[in-house]
């Protein structure tokens, strides 16, 4: 049975996210679903000021995590007009391939979702390659909206937004 929980700071846990990462990433058939991770994206997901990770574990084995990039405002400003500065954004959403539709990715989001409302964010940003359509059917079902298409860097990504 697949257990949610937020994923402490610690060492153990930072080699089973970046583990997890690694495999998720380097199995993927679609490499443009995903921006590529780079070595500061490692040390800011530790950084309880940056980001909340919730993690799907079976047994002891992390095989899914989601997180809560937080205080987003200056991020996103380049591409969506928010007036409020209480803005956050889902991201890094992986679940092993052999863990997959098992609404893993769907109860992780509902797990952050449930974080962000008791921080008092307004709104949740999603961003999603547009071809991925098993992304972007949890990403609808939590009544997010497609805002617009952009590049960012050079990546095509749809711009979901989501009233908390």
């Amino acid at each position: 049975m697949i257990k949610y929980r937020r994923i402490e700071k610690e060492e153990k846990e930072k080699e089973k996210v970046k583990t997890l990462i690694n495999e998720v990433l380097g199995n993927i058939e679609r490499k443009e679903f995903f921006i590529p991770y780079k070595e500061k994206d490692y040390e800011d997901m530790f950084n309880r000021k940056k980001y909340i990770i919730y993690g799907a574990y079976d047994g002891e084995k992390l095989v899914g995590t989601g997180c809560l990039k937080l205080d987003v405002k200056e991020e996103v400003k380049d591409y969506l007009d928010i007036g409020s500065e209480k803005v956050l954004k889902f991201s890094k959403y992986l679940v092993l391939e052999e863990y997959r539709n098992q609404g893993i990715m769907k109860t992780l989001e509902y797990e952050l979702m449930r974080e962000a409302k008791l921080l008092n964010y307004e709104y949740g940003v999603i961003t999603v390659h547009p071809e991925n359509e098993a992304s972007k059917k949890v990403i609808k079902h939590l009544g997010a909206e497609l805002v617009k298409t952009i590049y960012i860097d050079e990546y095509l990504r749809e711009i979901y937004l989501v009233k908390l």
